[in-house]
């Protein structure tokens, strides 16, 4: 009873949380900018969430760009949730980016449901995506009743009748980390997605990490974009789990130990009963 009625509480003061995150991120962020590492110049394509567009995310593109990185939007508009027209986009879309940079690989960004998209394309395209950051994105329980609000869920069922994560197979692959190092970003406080629904399983170059913040404003949130940060700055192929306690330990609650995250059901495309969602490249 208890966490549901704070779930309900969390829920109605997403939009204040996220407002008064957005009107104190410049101030908050500049206090502790100079402990951030400086870019290095690689891609990275960040992902909206269900509902929203480029414009949701212009401030931390913005933030990731000032910090030395070449951002690219999704540029596919209001994100109403995957379908074939989306699939295309994001497999297209990933092609560019990694095409218009030389070759670099990719690093993915996405609030939510971008994040899903993030995860997916890194399962089926390892070879272009360099690392993976989600925000606030129930992978663990893609297609399961119960992973966000019901407001959340019945929204998404109206614009996606059939949804192509609506599958068993879907759900393990989902719930299984990608290929490439992933970070997962939650809060507890979120009160669209219901955090347990974000932590990724105990995996080799996987992470969680806990900030407090809404789901809404986790974009503008000093903490959260601060996590994204960090993990953008770290060299290729030498991934290291993410130390908050340098950025001040107030800012990053304990997460969970291995044994208290949910199981890896380790999906792989061998096994699997659903097609590719993205296919191959034109």
């Amino acid at each position: 009873m208890y966490k549901r009625l704070m779930q309900m509480f969390n829920a109605t003061n997403e939009m204040q949380r996220m407002m008064m995150d957005a009107a104190t991120f410049k101030t908050r962020f500049e206090q502790i900018k100079a402990d951030i590492p400086k870019g290095d110049g690689h891609p990275v394509l960040v992902l909206p969430g269900f509902l929203t567009d480029d414009k949701y995310t212009q401030s931390l593109r913005d933030t990731i760009e000032a910090q030395g990185y070449k951002t690219h939007s999704w540029d596919g508009g209001l994100n109403t949730g995957f379908n074939p027209q989306t699939a295309d986009h994001l497999r297209q879309r990933l092609h560019e980016v990694f095409e218009e940079n030389g070759g670099q690989k990719v690093t993915l960004v996405g609030h939510s449901l971008g994040g899903i998209f993030a995860r997916e394309l890194a399962r089926e395209f390892p070879d272009k995506v360099r690392a993976v950051v989600t925000l606030g994105t129930p992978a663990g329980m893609v297609g399961k009743p119960g992973s966000s609000s019901p407001m959340l869920e019945r929204l998404y069922e109206m614009f996606n009748p059939t949804s192509e994560h609506e599958n068993i197979d879907l759900q393990v692959r989902g719930a299984t980390p990608p290929p490439v190092p992933t970070t997962a970003v939650y809060s507890k406080m979120d009160g669209i997605v219901w955090w347990e629904s974000c932590l990724n399983p105990a995996a080799k170059n996987v992470e969680n990490i806990e900030v407090r913040s809404g789901h809404l404003g986790m974009v503008v949130n000093v903490p959260a974009v601060l996590a994204v940060l960090d993990r953008l700055s770290q060299k290729e192929g030498e991934w290291k789990p993410f130390n908050g306690a340098k950025y001040g330990a107030n800012n990053f609650p304990v997460v969970p130990a291995n044994d208290e995250l949910p199981a890896n059901p380790e999906w792989t495309a061998k096994t699997a009963k659903s097609k590719p969602l993205f296919g191959t490249p034109k």
